[in-house]
């Protein structure tokens, strides 16, 4: 098994649209019978998994060993740094669909998640000397089974294929794998649920804290002192009560360390590039956007919320606990181009790892 610098220097000579494509179509389908394409053969097919006895090597693929490989996939990770990809997959078995037992059901995927996470994980990689985030990407479409949806809910299985599939995601590798090994090795760690939306809905990057738009357009005074503890509500709870003394609530949330803020100044000058202006919110000169998407069950459960059902199941504290946010990410920036696409990603990485090192204490740069 390769290191993981050498992991990443496997790709030496080859574009970044083949290893893109060659990626994208091993994680869709699972292992294919051709597997030795140009570049994924240096790290080999994803391999089996069984929680509490494989030990994961950072950079590796995995599928649970008990499931049918494709359908959710686990990149190990090194790093304080979990990303989910719920509903990026285009796998359709023979699942039933989900159903509504009243109202509406959304169905929709969100295209070139799985891309963008790719090209996120290799930015990262050739910024910090060959590290990797913890990635788990579900390949199910979102017809099937939603991996932002709890147990059942909205229509999601709960058993056969599709209950497995949600196991899979949910508790065997990122409850099971990815957190305790992020505490393990770091205390405390940043959470990405990764998603997509429209062009027309709001900016073009929605941070979302688990925090309403109403809730959103309080002063950062109010935010920060209320008796209604907006950041015990939010999924940087823990990280707000570490920081305590040293850097507010509302700061954490919209202010120059923010996640948005420091996602901004690279979206600037990609907006230099590209001719055109790129925005992300909620950020210090743009605290109270009118459009928001607040983020659903994965933040609640991963982020160690307590609401309804979920009440913080990892039994995060002050000293050990994951927090992060939800990104929405416009079409534009992750479907129509490629080229585009792998910038932005760039851009995010940047971002990440400032907001890391800022606010978690963590050196990721070498």
């Amino acid at each position: 098994m390769l290191n993981r610098i050498q992991a990443f220097r496997f790709t030496a000579g080859i574009t970044r649209a083949a290893i893109l494509t060659c990626a994208f179509s091993i994680i869709s389908a699972g292992p294919p019978a051709g597997w030795t394409a140009a570049g994924w053969s240096a790290i080999g097919p994803p391999a089996p998994f069984t929680v509490g006895k494989t030990a994961a090597a950072p950079g590796s693929l995995y599928y649970i060993a008990t499931s049918i490989p494709g359908d959710v996939i686990y990149l190990a990770g090194n790093l304080p740094l979990i990303i989910s990809v719920p509903h990026g997959g285009g796998l359709s078995p023979d699942i039933p669909d989900r159903k509504a037992s009243w109202g509406f059901i959304n169905k929709n995927n969100d295209d070139a998640t799985i891309e963008l996470a790719l090209d996120i994980v290799r930015a990262i990689g050739e910024k910090t000397g060959g590290k990797f985030p913890h990635v788990v990407i579900n390949n199910l479409t979102r017809a099937k089974i939603d991996q932002n949806r709890g147990w059942g809910k909205d229509g999601n299985p709960t058993t056969g294929r599709g209950g497995e599939a949600w196991k899979d995601f949910h508790h065997r590798f990122i409850g099971s794998t990815a957190i305790p090994a992020v505490l393990n090795a770091f205390g405390s760690g940043l959470f990405i649920d990764l998603h997509g939306k429209p062009d027309w809905y709001g900016a073009d990057v929605i941070i979302g804290y688990n925090l309403s738009a109403w809730q959103l357009s309080n002063s950062d005074r109010h935010l920060d002192t209320s008796k209604k503890n907006y950041a015990a509500k939010s999924s940087i709870g823990f990280l707000s009560k570490k920081l305590e003394g040293w850097t507010g609530f509302s700061e954490l949330l919209r202010g120059r360390v923010s996640f948005g803020s420091l996602l901004q100044k690279g979206l600037d000058e990609l907006g230099r590039v590209r001719q055109r202006r790129y925005f992300a919110v909620p950020r210090l000169d743009y605290r109270k956007p009118l459009m928001n998407l607040s983020g659903g069950y994965n933040l609640k459960a991963f982020c160690g919320l307590t609401d309804g059902s979920i009440d913080n199941p990892y039994r995060y504290t002050e000293s050990r606990f994951i927090s992060g946010f939800q990104l929405e990410v416009s079409r534009g920036l992750r479907v129509k181009n490629p080229r585009l696409r792998a910038d932005f990603a760039a851009t995010v990485a940047d971002a990440v790892i400032a907001y890391i090192e800022k606010n978690f204490g963590f050196r990721l740069l070498p």
